[in-house]
């Protein structure tokens, strides 16, 4: 017998069964402990979070999602979020998304809140605005100032973007209660200022107008003014005092605009007495009115800016002849003249030394010099011109041919397109000159593109053979881009011929000369691109105003004199500018007539807004980016030899 046999069987079995129970016990605890020690937890989490103070953010985020790795249930959900908070902030928008796409549904109630503020930021990011306002309705009440505040912060952002500023100008007030630090405040009120110069366009006098809390409407109109002149620094700081002086106990005039008229200090002048002199009677008395109309326009437009509005009086050049007519302004009390319009008014005036600054409405010939504190400003197609070759070289587009009217203006354009674009390094390996008065330019079109050569091949071919050869004539093929000078008339017959002779796929180019605002039946045009005025493919708030204005008092010309409507409309927003001395040293204004700029020679040239004729109309096209250029490119990135 066995010493194991000896004992008595029930307690032998105690003795088995003992490891047992100790070994499941044992793994029960197990199974309630945590899967990393807890000092080893904490010392991580205050890593990651001090990484996050660091503005380390994406180390942070590895932090947090190695902490997530750790982690079961609502813990692992509160460090995914923390780590798509810092992605986002690192920039990685996307990388943001997909962890945050990674949650399981719903949310744990603890993380609702930290999950509302990080995902409804990531979708304003996203550009998903109605999304964040969606999620932002499903975030819990909150007490806490820091949350509270950043959820106002974003419900303002997404409020911008779907356009509702009254809105989100509440949200930024919203947010102003939950900060306690004056800094704070001021950068609160900063941000909000911001805002509206980026999405302030939608804001009207007439939205502020019929705001019930005079504090949001105080708001709203400095929003107006952020938007209409942001371009413009003589032109806001006008705007700002004339604000101030309506509100001056507004929370703004305290703490923000102190700022503002710091940081855009200059001369904020407008003269109290302008004189208008143009044409209206005789000839050019439709071109004078409807600049007069433009002008006057750009005046009533900017009574919701707060800006001071002089006295204007208007002077009939060709009546009193325009000597006579400045003596009579000077008499009068005027401080800036504006005007005159034709170009033998305006070299007589600059060659009689007018005493009073003067914007003159056309430019004075290159070797006569101006006087001093005498600007001119016209719609020069030069510059139309010359914005054709800059683009065209920025697409690398080296090679063009050029079609032109044989007349002074068609040889003009061509000499000014030919001495920006070959400076540039491009070439023009042929043009052609047309009769403007013409129906059929067959020939000349074909001559242009060397068809005529083609035939030519062909026939010889088919002689030196004696038998029929099937043939489809080719045009060149060694051009980039077609360069095409007319008038609306003519480019609806040059356009589709150009087409028939297989030019249809090549880049053509026009000046404003080739669209009629409020023409019918364009269609003929469609594919031409064209640099064109801003107050007709793209306008701003102000200008829309303007627009309206025209549209109201002046029906009859607010379409057909749409160019010169505009150019009123700017002579008007160039006083201040000029009077303040803030449009120099590569400064630009934001204009109808396009981005304009002031040379040394004091004439004001202009940087136009892209479009295509689409559909017979004209389509506003995004400024070219890199991007662009290289993607557009037909030949190689550099010129021919």
């Amino acid at each position: 017998m066995t010493v194991s046999d000896s004992i008595p069987r029930e307690p032998r079995l105690r003795r088995l069964r003992l490891p047992v129970a100790l070994w499941l016990l044992l793994a029960l605890l197990a199974a309630c402990e945590p899967l990393q020690r807890p000092e080893r937890g904490a010392a991580e989490r205050a890593r990651a979070e001090a990484l996050a103070n660091q503005q380390r953010h994406d180390d942070a985020a590895e932090a947090f999602l190695a902490l997530a790795q750790a982690a079961r249930g609502p813990e692992r959900e509160r460090y995914l979020i923390l780590a798509a908070r810092e992605r986002r902030l690192a920039g990685r928008v996307g990388a943001a998304r997909a962890i945050l796409d990674g949650l399981p549904e719903p949310v744990a109630a603890a993380n609702r809140l930290g999950w509302a503020q990080v995902a409804a930021d990531v979708a304003v990011a996203s550009g998903e605005p109605e999304r964040a306002l969606e999620i932002l309705a499903l975030a819990p009440a909150t007490s806490k100032p820091g949350a509270a505040a950043e959820l106002a912060r974003i419900r303002a952002e997404a409020l911008f973007r779907v356009g509702d500023p009254a809105g989100a100008t509440r949200a930024y007030l919203e947010r102003e209660v939950w900060l306690e630090d004056p800094a704070a405040i001021a950068e609160n009120q900063a941000a909000l200022w911001a805002a509206y110069q980026r999405f302030g366009d939608g804001i009207t006098p007439e939205m502020a107008e019929a705001e019930d809390d005079p504090i949001v409407a105080g708001w709203l109109r400095l929003g107006y003014i952020a938007a209409a002149r942001r371009d413009s620094q003589a032109g806001l700081n006008l705007a700002l005092l004339g604000w101030q002086s309506r509100h001056p106990n507004h929370p703004a005039a305290r703490v923000l605009l102190p700022r503002l008229l710091r940081d855009y200090v200059g001369i904020a002048e407008m003269p109290q007495r302008v004189a208008l002199l143009l044409p209206l009677s005789g000839r050019q008395a439709a071109a004078g009115r409807a600049l007069r109309e433009g002008f006057l326009a750009a005046h009533y437009a900017a009574g919701g800016l707060e800006v001071p509005r002089p006295v204007i009086r208007v002077y009939d050049v060709e009546a009193l002849g325009v000597l006579a007519a400045s003596h009579q302004a000077l008499a009068d009390g005027a401080q800036f003249v504006v005007g005159p319009l034709l170009k033998r008014s305006v070299q007589a005036l600059a060659g009689a030394g007018s005493s009073l600054p003067t914007l003159a409405l056309n430019y004075l010939p290159d070797e006569q010099p101006a006087p001093a504190a005498f600007y001119q400003f016209a719609l020069a197609p030069e510059d139309e011109a010359q914005a054709v070759a800059e683009r065209a070289i920025e697409l690398q587009q080296w090679r063009a041919l050029v079609l032109a009217p044989n007349n002074a203006f068609g040889r003009r354009l061509l000499n000014s397109f030919a001495a920006s674009y070959e400076g540039r390094g491009g070439r023009i390996l042929a043009y052609r000159f047309y009769d403007p008065r013409a129906t059929d330019f067959s020939a000349t079109i074909k001559d242009l593109l060397l068809i005529n050569e083609s035939e030519a091949r062909h026939a010889r071919l088919a002689a030196n053979l004696r038998t029929e050869l099937g043939f489809e004539p080719r045009r060149r093929a060694d051009i980039d881009l077609i360069f095409l000078i007319a008038s609306p008339d003519a480019g609806k017959l040059i356009r589709p011929q150009l087409k028939f002779y297989y030019a249809g796929d090549v880049p053509t180019y026009a000046t404003t000369a080739i669209w009629r605002e409020g023409s019918r039946n364009n269609s003929d045009l469609n594919g031409i691109l064209l640099p064109e005025l801003p107050w007709l493919v793209s306008p701003s708030g102000e200008q829309a105003r303007a627009r309206a204005v025209l549209a109201e008092f002046w029906p009859q010309d607010a379409e057909a004199r749409a160019r010169l409507h505009a150019m009123g409309f700017d002579a008007w927003r160039l006083l201040p500018e000029l009077a303040g001395g803030t449009l120099a040293n590569g400064a630009e204004l934001a204009g109808a007539a396009g981005r304009l700029y002031l040379a040394a020679d004091g004439r004001i040239h202009r940087r136009l807004h892209w479009a295509r004729i689409s559909g017979g109309r004209l389509v506003s096209l995004a400024p070219l980016s890199e991007a662009d250029a290289g993607a557009n490119a037909i030949p190689a990135a550099s010129p021919p030899d």
